[in-house]
């Protein structure tokens, strides 16, 4: 008799695992992005994230997600999905510019965000597409790009004006889409914490209630998700964090320290780009060494190693990198921006700490109860590969989350 229940219980044991194995194996991923989360506001916000904290124990999480840098949201997001560095995939920022093209990237550009010629590498809703496997975005930077004959299966055009119930609605019909229909990989963003941070500042009462409003949120998408029976591989992410500031208080005038006639400015914030129209670059350096000590000057081939800013025509010859909460603008863009009333701020140095994300990964596919020391957000595309059981294209990352998160790597 015994070792009849020996044998029924190795064989439950068996069909258990090779179930668990097939649920991992058809669990659509879903890949989710709180724009601006902080790795720490679970801790700092307990009451108001239980279910971001559920995740977090019952699944894999980070200490931090490191952003790229700039440690700014296009750049995150891109790198997110294509495990490469900003040099590397080409967003180098919100806003900058190619020498080559002639033109003018800015995030605000609808016509630029669907522009190919901006965009390198393979996005994962494009590698899953080109392996015969479906893909949906429901926004995500780069997401409405054809790379030459292929896009995602579904695409929705990023627009604020998309309330959450009309996206939560739409996701789940994509997921209860028979399995041949279904998205194998799906995108979705919430970007409140972000804009709130931004001009109410990281301790305000309503970046509270930002926190608190996504956690609900994900508590939603993973009640709905049981209810309806829906295995799902959930990964969270945030593209970087916020430090405090005051934009008024703690912002240089770029203007009172060059002649803005002699130098093109491709972007300024917490960090600037400048191309001297002489091309000298050395002599602007020499002009921007009056900038008070919070700011550091760079030529672009003395940037930090760690950066991996390299070999790219749209890196610009001269860098001004804040110390973080400061910034350096120009005159005339304070005066027709909002900047001027920001309280949080990112962008910066992506080695400090408040510039660090959310990881999470929970579902059937991943470890149970682990924590992992921060990692680089390149490392999440060959993450979300392997977990679809599909090549990854050549990218900058390697398998260490992989190994670190997956059941079986």
């Amino acid at each position: 008799m015994i070792r009849i229940w020996l044998g029924l219980w190795g064989v439950m044991s068996v069909q258990a695992a090779l179930g668990a194995t097939a649920t991992a194996a058809h669990a659509p991923v879903l890949l989710i992005s709180l724009d601006g989360f902080r790795a720490d506001y679970c801790g700092l916000h307990p009451e108001e994230t239980p279910h971001l904290r559920q995740l977090q124990r019952e699944g894999v999480s980070a200490r931090g997600l490191i952003p790229s840098f700039p440690s700014q949201t296009f750049t995150s997001h891109y790198s997110i999905v294509t495990g490469l560095y900003p040099a590397h995939h080409g967003i180098i920022g919100n806003n900058f510019f190619d020498p080559e093209l002639g033109a003018v990237f800015n995030y605000r550009n609808t016509a630029a965000q669907r522009d190919a010629k901006w965009w390198k590498g393979e996005p994962i809703w494009i590698t899953a597409v080109k392996q015969g496997r479906r893909s949906a975005c429901y926004f995500w930077v780069g997401s409405e790009v054809a790379f030459g004959d292929h896009r995602a299966t579904i695409v929705m055009p990023f627009d604020y004006r998309v309330s959450f119930e009309k996206r939560f609605e739409e996701l789940f019909q994509w997921l209860a889409l028979p399995g041949d229909q279904r998205p194998d990989i799906i995108t979705f963003y919430l970007e409140e914490t972000n804009s709130t941070a931004h001009y109410q500042g990281i301790d305000s009462d309503a970046t509270v209630a930002a926190i608190k409003l996504l956690d609900e949120r994900i508590g939603r998408i993973t009640r709905r998700a049981r209810l309806e029976n829906i295995p799902l591989n959930l990964v969270i992410v945030s593209d970087h964090g916020m430090a405090p500031t005051n934009g008024q208080t703690k912002t240089i005038i770029l203007d009172d320290y060059v002649d803005l006639k002699n130098v093109q400015v491709d972007f300024d914030g917490p960090i600037a780009g400048l191309r001297p129209l002489d091309g000298d670059a050395g002599a602007l350096v020499r002009q921007l060494a009056a900038l008070p000590a919070t700011y550091k000057v760079y030529r672009a081939e003395d940037l930090p190693e760690r950066w991996h800013l390299r070999d790219n025509p749209r890196i610009p010859a001269v860098w001004v990198v804040s110390e973080q909460g400061w910034r350096i603008q120009r005159r005339a863009a304070m005066a027709s921006t909002r900047d001027y009333r920001l309280k949080g701020e990112h962008g910066y140095d992506n080695a400090l700490e408040l510039m660090r994300g959310i990881f999470i990964a929970h579902g059937p596919a991943f470890k149970s109860g682990v924590t992992i020391e921060p990692v680089e957000n390149i490392h999440v595309y060959n993450l979300l590969c392997a977990t679809l059981g599909i090549q990854p294209a050549p990218n900058d990352g390697d398998d260490r989350l992989t190994r670190a998160a997956l059941v079986r790597p």
